[in-house]
């Protein structure tokens, strides 16, 4: 389907001529802002180079887009001033505001912010496109049409209830790294029990673009009513507590060194290809 079909938008409902729409937002997905091309990897797969974000074709019209279009600078600009990303950063290499726990690379950074709530909205959206869109790279983001209907209506409305509804959870690189792309994937993860109860395991979408991590919580809703984590979770409340790390000593880090030996296992060629 070429990009100037016709169709109806996933978004909307209307139907138009279909636009390119970017997946994750591109200007949180170049390298340095400069342009200069970035590795996209992935297990299996032939490596190629981008300049830019995902983009689909045929998933939103221009009225669609618009929504999205406006969504996408608002939240960009709230987490450079926030810090969240490292495009946000200026000439600064190493988070200054996070308390670091004592003998780890990991800490905890407060940040006050009473658009939290919009800012879920956005993030809302990104799991919306990577469940609705048809890319091959987007594939393991696996949502039913009730859950794509219902986000669809949360991000027309701009409504980000319930908020345990794909709870988010953020955790920043604290300082810099290598620059790339990542598509979503689905995790496990284990948390510890408090007051003696036992662990339990939480499935989850991970999300990565510009230093920041996203996980969306695939529990039932019923399920995570149940363990509130307040401030741990986006649009709880003003105040947002965000779980640090070094690039060093991150699960990102350890993904990107296993896509780098992905990339060893193809021939080698003069340049990858572009698409």
């Amino acid at each position: 389907m070429s990009k100037m079909a016709q169709g109806v938008c996933k978004l909307t409902g209307s139907t138009g001529r279909f636009v390119d729409s970017h997946l994750i937002p591109k200007a949180l997905t170049r390298a340095g802002g400069l342009g200069e091309p970035l590795v996209q990897g992935g297990i299996g797969r032939r490596p190629v180079t981008r300049h830019s974000s995902w983009y689909d074709p045929e998933l939103v019209t221009q009225e669609g887009e618009t929504i999205l279009a406006k969504l996408d600078d608002w939240a960009i600009r709230a987490l450079r001033e926030t810090k969240l990303v490292w495009s946000g950063w200026g000439p600064t290499r190493t988070l200054t505001d996070n308390e670091l726990i004592p003998g780890s690379e990991w800490g905890i950074r407060f940040v006050g912010n009473n658009n939290w709530r919009r800012l879920r909205v956005f993030f809302l959206s990104l799991l919306w496109r990577a469940g609705a869109s048809t890319r091959e790279e987007f594939s393991e983001v696996r949502l039913s049409e009730g859950d794509l209907e219902t986000l669809r209506r949360m991000i027309v409305g701009e409504n980000p209830d319930p908020i345990d509804y794909f709870q988010i959870q953020l955790i920043q690189l604290s300082t810099f790294g290598f620059e790339h792309n990542h598509t979503p994937i689905p995790r496990v993860k284990t948390i510890q029990g408090n007051n003696g109860e036992p662990d339990y395991e939480v499935p989850f979408y991970r999300f990565y673009f510009d230093g920041l991590i996203a996980h969306f919580d695939r529990r039932p809703l019923a399920e995570i009513q149940k363990t509130p984590l307040e401030e741990l979770v986006l649009g709880y409340g003003e105040r947002l507590c965000v779980s640090t790390v070094s690039y060093w000593e991150s699960s990102q880090r350890k993904m990107l060194e296993r896509m780098w030996q992905e990339v060893d296992k193809w021939p080698r060629k003069r340049d990858l290809p572009e698409r």
